[in-house]
C-alpha cells in the first residue's frame, strides 16, 4: 500500500512531538518505558523532588529519565523545517515584493530585511546594513539568551505563589496550640471561634484563589513565550526576523511584572482566661540606661523611653531602628516571664528580645541575628505588624495600644498579644535560646509634623 508524502510527514511531525507540550521536542529525555518528552516539561510535570515517579503517557514507574537524546534532538530540528510553508518554496526564501529579489541585507534602522536594489534608493542611504545570516544570528543569541530569564522568573513565581498559600493555615495552627495549653476551660469557646475562623479561611481561600489564578495566567504566558522562542529560532532567517523583535517586547514585559503582595486582614480572637494564666508569670522589667542609643532618653523611673527632640523623622525608620533602642536591666535564662508595654502614643514600634549582647567600654553590642521581634509600621492610614526574622508582614484594622509580651524560655517561643483585647497577635515557637535573654524596647523617630512621646512599661492588671 503507497503512502503519500503528506501522510510520511504528519507520521513524522507526530514522533517527534512531545505529548505534554505538543510542540516539536526541546532538549528531549527518554524514561525508562521508552516514551520522551521535552526535558523542561517532564521537570515540571513530576513533582519536585518525587522518586520513583510515573510517565505521563503510560503512567509506568520511573526512577529517573535519561541524558538529552541527541538522535531524537536532531530529528525533531530537521523536522521542525517540514513545514508547509517550505514544501511549497523548497528554497526557504522569499522576495522584495517591490523588486522581486531575494534579500541579502538587514537594515538595523528600520529593521527590515532589504534586497540589493532596495539599498540604492534614497530612503536607505545613510542606514547600516549586515548580511541576513548575521542579523539571523544575533536575534537567535538574543532569543536564547532570554529563555533562561523566563525560567528564571517561572520558579521564581512558582515559589512565590506556594509561599502564600499556607499563611491561613499556620495562623489557624498558631491560635489551636494556645487553645490547647487551657483545653479543659475552653473546649466550647475553641469551638465558636474555630467555626469563625472557617468562615474567615473560605473568604480568604476565595481572594487567595483569585490571587493565584492571576499568577497561573502570568506563569502560562511565560511558558507560551518560551514555546514561541524555540520555534521561531528554528524558523527560516526572514521569518525569524520579522517575529523576534514582537517575541522580545513580550518576553521583556513578562519579565518586568512583579507579583504583588497578598496580606488578607486577620480578626482578633479573644481567648478567655489568658489574662489570669499570664498574670501568674508577670516580671518587674526596668529599663537599662547605659544600654540606650544616643538617639532615645530613659526616664528617671526606668519604666519609659522616647526618643530626643533633635532626632530624625521616622520616613525612613525600618532602615534605621537599630540604632533607637534599649535593652533591659533583667536577663532571662529560664522560666516563663510576661511584661506589658503600652504603645498608645508611638504608631510605630518595635519590641522583643536579644538572644545575645556583649558590653564592652560601657557600650552595649548586637547583631541583628539575635533579635527576636514584633514592629508595628503605619503606611498611610494603615497599620501593619513586620516580625523579624522572617519578616512576615499582616495588615490590622486598627493599631494596638498595649503590647503583652510572654517568654517562655524553656520552650524557646515568644509570643505577642494585644493587652486590650486579650488576643494573639503573633508567635514564635523556635527561636534559639542559649543565654541569657534580655527584653528591648524601639520606639520609632516621631513621624513628619508629629510631637515625640513615650512607650512605657506598665504595669500587669486588668486589661488581659
Amino acid at each position: 500500500m503507497d503512502v503519500d508524502a503528506d501522510t510520511l510527514v504528519q507520521s513524522f511531525q507526530q514522533e517527534t512531538t512531545c505529548s505534554i507540550c505538543l510542540t516539536f521536542f526541546s532538549k528531549p529525555v527518554t524514561l525508562n518505558c521508552g516514551h520522551s518528552f521535552c526535558q523542561f516539561c517532564l521537570t515540571r510535570s513530576k513533582k519536585d523532588g518525587v522518586t520513583p515517579f510515573t510517565c505521563p503517557e503510560c503512567r509506568k514507574i520511573s526512577h529517573n529519565f535519561s541524558g538529552l537524546n541527541v538522535r531524537l534532538s536532531k530529528l525533531s530540528a530537521i523536522c521542525k523545517k517540514l513545514n508547509p510553508q517550505d514544501l511549497q518554496n523548497p528554497v526557504g526564501q522569499s522576495h522584495c515584493q517591490k523588486h522581486q529579489q531575494v534579500p541579502k541585507l538587514f537594515c538595523k534602522e528600520d529593521q527590515t530585511s532589504l534586497c540589493m536594489a532596495c539599498i540604492k534608493g534614497q530612503e536607505h542611504a545613510a542606514h547600516t546594513f549586515s548580511p541576513i545570516e548575521e542579523a539571523a544570528q544575533n536575534y537567535r543569541k538574543k532569543l536564547q539568551d532570554t529563555v533562561p530569564h523566563l525560567e528564571k522568573k517561572i520558579r521564581e513565581w512558582d515559589e512565590f505563589k506556594s509561599s502564600k498559600k499556607d499563611r491561613q493555615c499556620k495562623w489557624r495552627k498558631l491560635i489551636r496550640g494556645e487553645y490547647a495549653k487551657m483545653h479543659r476551660f475552653l473546649l466550647e469557646e475553641e469551638r465558636f471561634y474555630m467555626d469563625l475562623l472557617k468562615q474567615d479561611e473560605w473568604k480568604a481561600s476565595k481572594l487567595r484563589d483569585n490571587y493565584c489564578n492571576k499568577i497561573n495566567q502570568h506563569v502560562k504566558n511565560m511558558e507560551d513565550a518560551i514555546r514561541e522562542i524555540d520555534e521561531t529560532r528554528s524558523r527560516p532567517d526572514l521569518y525569524l526576523l520579522e517575529e523576534s523583535k514582537e517575541l522580545l517586547q513580550t518576553s521583556e514585559s513578562l519579565l518586568s511584572e512583579k507579583p504583588k503582595s497578598f496580606t488578607p486582614e486577620l480578626r482578633d480572637y479573644p481567648i478567655t482566661g489568658m489574662k489570669d494564666w499570664l498574670k501568674r508569670f508577670r516580671a518587674n522589667v526596668t529599663m537599662d540606661p547605659t544600654t540606650a542609643s544616643g538617639y532615645v532618653i530613659v526616664s528617671e523611673d526606668l519604666k519609659s523611653v522616647r526618643h530626643r527632640d533633635d532626632c530624625p523623622d521616622g520616613s525612613n525608620w525600618t532602615e534605621n531602628f537599630p540604632y533607637h533602642f534599649v535593652f533591659a536591666q533583667q536577663a532571662f535564662a529560664s522560666g516563663i516571664h510576661y511584661w506589658e508595654v503600652d504603645v498608645s502614643k508611638q504608631p510605630q514600634w518595635a519590641l522583643g528580645i536579644a538572644t545575645k549582647c556583649l558590653r564592652k567600654r560601657k557600650m552595649t553590642h548586637y547583631s541583628v541575628e539575635y533579635l527576636y521581634m514584633l514592629l508595628c509600621e503605619k503606611r498611610g492610614n494603615d497599620f501593619y505588624l513586620i516580625t523579624r526574622p522572617g519578616l512576615v508582614c499582616q495588615q490590622i484594622k486598627d493599631p494596638v495600644l498595649i503590647i503583652g509580651i510572654c517568654l517562655d524560655y524553656t520552650e524557646g517561643s515568644l509570643l505577642f498579644y494585644n493587652a486590650i483585647k486579650s488576643s494573639l497577635l503573633y508567635g514564635m515557637n523556635t527561636v534559639p535560646l542559649t543565654e541569657p535573654v534580655r527584653p528591648l524596647f524601639s520606639p520609632c523617630p516621631p513621624m513628619p509634623g508629629t510631637k515625640i512621646d513615650s512607650m512605657t512599661i506598665c504595669p500587669v492588671g486588668n486589661r488581659i
